[in-house]
């Protein structure tokens, strides 16, 4: 096993710069961020700890370091980033810094492709790759004060000391079974230059709990809002929620105040709130009435959804089997909805050309087979052997 050797803290613009040039030298970096997200839109950066070749580097924003070198690391396609569970700390560069990564490898999402399963910490992954046991007794410290303890220290260190080590292990294991293709096409998809880590204020509305039970009216209300709410609640740096909850989001929605005074009763509404955010709320009412409503897809015939109430549970037990006769974890393959979308489309009530199922490596493992499901080529029974499913060829005619 390679010594991993720990620098002191970095607190000074020199030092950052100093890691930067020898990330850039090396051209690959492991890359973690310890922060805060409790009580602010965006997460807050407490700590960044980047490892190159034997060396991890502990960089302190708190105490003085920028973190705009490191952002831009992230986005530069000379740079390979090995991380683990990133979607966080990438949130965290986009909202910061505006950050869209380039060239990045989760290994956790690696270790979905080599039988290890989805969604395992670290301490899992460096045990069952490496042997490597990890202390992860400081994993709900605060970051934000100061000084560090040597133990919060060694900690952070640890979290990206073996984690190239441990990326080459899975790519290897990858290689060997034919999977690297896939983990690429994988990580540009979720983690390429297209994927977006910034909510886009004019779409948060899709993300409120309730909002498919509205009124097409009402639902352009509902977006208008939210996005005043996303808004607001970034310039003043405070959970969307903190502004406004979602349940009272949605029943101003409904009943459209049209003063301050009919506003002040709706409930859940914050106490003592300014007149410039009554202003802005009955406003955003106003933009929302004026504009065109949003309706969703309509529903299916009764009789086509009582086919899905029975094909959607059957394509999801076909998806897990194929999945585990891979060895793959099988929501690496295809979520829920996502089996229930490329079936509607097998079933012509919408489209699915752009499903992740209709194409490439999970077309072969899923799309192909809930296809022949769809249309009735082939019938499922229980089986004595992993994967524990039969697929019984039969004529859709008879």
């Amino acid at each position: 096993m390679t010594p991993h050797t720990p620098s002191e803290v970095i607190r000074d613009p020199g030092g950052v710069a100093a890691v930067v040039a020898a990330a850039h030298e090396h051209g690959r970096i492991a890359l973690d961020f310890e922060f805060l997200w409790e009580r602010t839109y965006a997460p807050r950066a407490c700590l960044a700890q980047i490892a190159i070749d034997d060396r991890v580097h502990l960089i302190d924003p708190i105490e003085g370091a920028p973190l705009d070198p490191v952002a831009a690391l992230v986005a530069d396609p000379d740079v390979d980033v090995v991380m683990h569970a990133p979607s966080s700390d990438l949130t965290l560069l986009g909202m910061q810094f505006g950050t869209r990564p380039t060239s990045i490898l989760d290994v956790q999402l690696t270790a979905g492709f080599i039988g290890i399963g989805a969604g395992q910490g670290l301490g899992v992954l460096l045990d069952r790759g490496l042997k490597v046991k990890l202390d992860k007794g400081e994993q709900y410290t605060d970051w934000s004060r100061r000084p560090l303890t040597e133990r919060q220290l060694t900690y952070a260190a640890a979290d990206v000391a073996y984690l190239i080590e441990l990326a080459d292990e899975f790519m290897a294991r990858a290689d060997r079974l034919g999977r690297t293709a896939w983990i690429a096409e994988e990580m540009a998809r979720r983690y390429g230059p297209e994927s977006r880590w910034v909510p886009d204020p004019d779409e948060v509305w899709r993300r409120v709990k309730g909002q498919g039970k509205l009124a097409p009216a009402d639902r352009a209300v509902l977006r208008s809002l939210a996005a005043w709410r996303e808004r607001e609640a970034a310039r003043r740096d405070r959970p969307t929620a903190w502004i406004i909850p979602d349940r009272t989001l949605l029943e101003i929605a409904r009943r459209r105040p049209n003063s301050g005074a009919q506003l002040a009763n709706e409930r859940g509404l914050p106490e003592r709130m300014r007149q410039s955010d009554l202003d802005g709320i009955l406003e955003a009412i106003v933009v929302g009435t004026a504009a065109e409503p949003i309706h969703l897809p309509p529903a299916p015939p009764a009789e086509l959804q009582a086919r899905m109430d029975t094909l959607g549970p059957l394509g999801q037990i076909l998806v897990i089997a194929r999945a585990a006769d891979a060895e793959v974890a099988p929501s690496l393959v295809a979520t829920r909805d996502e089996i229930e979308t490329f079936l509607w489309g097998e079933l012509g009530a919408r489209d699915a050309t752009q499903s992740p199922l209709a194409s490439g490596w999970r077309f072969e493992i899923a799309g192909r087979p809930l296809r022949d499901l769809a249309e009735g080529r082939i019938a499922l029974a229980p089986a004595a052997q992993r994967p524990f499913l039969r697929e019984i060829l039969r004529d859709p005619d008879r």
